[in-house]
């Protein structure tokens, strides 16, 4: 080689030399750091994490904050139909775009698949919190005291096991939320004690994560109570069904993310809801549907009750009465459904709870009280299977640190 091009050699490298540019390493010879993130955050989840493949400075690239939260400002604005279920020892994510379930023109939506856990010990998987996920209903008795709760991102293939919860209890609730004023996701807990007919909540805990090593914090209570399943977090604040220890009246707890405060909804409203109840995101506000006592809908409901809570302060509620569309009974038939929630102000979508082969979701659109029945392609033949369905899954590309 010679010299000349020995020192042209030298003079390109020195001209593609990285600079820094609000917390990303980018070469100087390409295109503008802005018009990078801009780009990159219009692709797909699974794209970015090619990205983190190609070279170290581009796995710096795609995992600074600036990236991801850029990513997920982009993502919020197309959510995604989230499936999930255990099969053969481990947890299954798929997910789909979730405007087209909106087009009346399909009747077929499939899914893309996204990564497998092992299961562990729990039940259940807590409702999706900026693209995280956690498994919730641990039961650490019975010799399994090691058993660990596990959280994932299934949009970057990447999960890891929570500490393990320091207790003498045998089973452990969790829920997960998001502050947007911090930008955090934690993880609530909380251990049951279990006495004949009465069992309350006991030593709750919070989990930060993206701040250093994971570690359990003990928070306080006011209401001795009983958790279920049935969460929603809006607006930074996770709410969820529960039993008053003492009156063994219904309730409605808040968990403050920020600021790790518990608050009580109590009054005639939230009485009559009883069990089992759903919460939903109703345009904006908290929204609670009443179904029969054995806690599903299939094609012989005639109509949904909705509840809303206008004021969470003065615990103001207001009800909503919708009937059902002829059709419904021959669509749904013996179906056993929940309602998975609302996507916008007027299409509410229901789900099984059971995997069939073919697998189908409804949805219902209020305004033209219409109802559609859509296949989900792409599963699997599987059938029998728990399912959880959620909506306004979000994804994000950042890593769980």
């Amino acid at each position: 080689m010679s010299s000349t091009m020995k020192k042209q050699k030298k003079h390109v490298s020195k001209e593609e030399d990285v600079h820094l540019t609000n917390g990303l390493q980018v070469n100087s010879r390409t295109l503008p750091t802005d018009l990078i993130v801009e780009t990159l955050s219009r692709l797909p989840a699974k794209s970015i994490a090619r990205f983190r493949c190609v070279s170290k400075n581009w796995g710096s690239f795609v995992s600074t904050p600036y990236f991801t939260n850029k990513f997920l400002a982009v993502s919020s604005a197309r959510p995604r139909l989230l499936f999930t279920f255990q099969t053969e020892g481990k947890w299954s994510f798929f997910s789909s775009h979730q405007s087209l379930i909106s087009d009346h023109n399909s009747s077929l939506l499939v899914v893309d698949k996204h990564m497998h856990v092992a299961r562990d010990y729990s039940f259940g998987i807590c409702v999706p919190a900026c693209g995280f996920l956690c498994t919730k209903d641990e039961w650490i008795s019975g010799g399994k005291r090691d058993s660990r709760m596990t959280i994932c991102n299934p949009s970057t293939g990447q999960f890891k096991y929570l500490p393990k919860v320091k207790t003498r209890r045998g089973q452990v609730i969790t829920y997960i939320g998001y502050d947007p004023i911090e930008n955090q996701v934690k993880v609530l807990c909380m251990t049951i004690c279990e006495k004949p007919f009465k069992f309350k909540a006991e030593e709750h805990q919070v989990l930060t994560l993206g701040i250093g090593s994971l570690k359990w914090r003990m928070i306080e209570c006011s209401l001795a109570h009983y958790p279920h399943n049935k969460e929603i977090c809006i607006s930074g604040v996770i709410y969820y069904v529960a039993v008053d220890y003492e009156s063994r009246k219904t309730v409605i707890v808040g968990f403050d993310v920020r600021n790790e405060k518990f608050s009580f909804i109590i009054n005639k409203a939230t009485e009559n809801l009883g069990f089992p109840s759903n919460l939903i995101n109703y345009k904006g506000k908290l929204g609670a549907v009443y179904h029969n006592a054995s806690g599903f809908i299939d094609g012989r409901a005639t109509s949904l009750e909705i509840w809303v809570i206008d004021d969470t302060e003065e615990c103001k509620w207001s009800r909503h009465i919708h009937i059902l569309p002829p059709i419904w009974r021959n669509l749904v038939g013996e179906t056993k459904v929940y309602i998975v929630g609302m996507i916008g102000t007027n299409e509410v979508v229901f789900s099984p709870y059971v995997l069939s082969n073919p697998f189908y979701i409804f949805h219902l659109n209020v305004e033209r009280n219409s109802i559609r029945k859509v296949e989900i392609h792409g599963i699997g033949p599987l059938r029998g299977q728990s399912i959880f369905t959620f909506i306004n899954f979000v994804e994000s590309v950042k890593l769980i640190m």
